[in-house]
């Protein structure tokens, strides 16, 4: 089991727990849709992504997890679908995109139906969100107090 922090430590400028507060939990992951990848097997190998280091929120508040959709359309994935979705904005159909998010630190792929999310165009700093759809296979652990946060799969 692989054990990554996604939290923030304290420096000079700041402490840890506003930086989270601020930042909140992010994971680097590569997003992408490789025609030639094995997605139904175990992995035996990465797919190709056509974006890598990127950031993703670990949103405990998010469903599925999510793509930008600026970003969707930039890659070209496949729009598969559309469906209705809510949140803070309320309720808006998307498109959905087939499509992988590759967590090279966990070496773990998830794959399969993406949302598209309007994040860019919010002015959020990440590029996915990291719903309950992957974390109801992990082990999630926030210490808000220190600015702490680890996720294992």
């Amino acid at each position: 089991m692989s054990i990554v922090d996604c939290g923030f430590k304290d420096d000079d400028d700041s402490r840890g727990s506003q930086k989270l507060v601020e930042w909140e939990p992010t994971i680097q992951v590569d997003i992408g849709f490789d025609t030639n990848h094995d997605y139904a097997n175990p992995p035996t190998s990465t797919p190709d992504s056509q974006i890598t280091s990127a950031p993703a929120l670990i949103d405990t508040g998010a469903h599925q997890s999510c793509i930008d959709e600026a970003l969707a359309q930039e890659i070209k994935l496949p729009v598969i679908d559309r469906q209705r979705v809510s949140g803070v904005g309320g309720e808006t159909e998307v498109n959905v995109y087939l499509a992988h998010i590759h967590y090279p630190a966990l070496n773990f792929t998830q794959w399969g139906r993406f949302s598209g999310a309007r994040l860019q165009e919010g002015g959020q700093p990440h590029v996915a969100l990291i719903g309950r759809t992957l974390l109801s296979q992990a082990l999630l652990v926030y210490d808000g107090q220190l600015g702490n946060v680890t996720i294992a799969i």
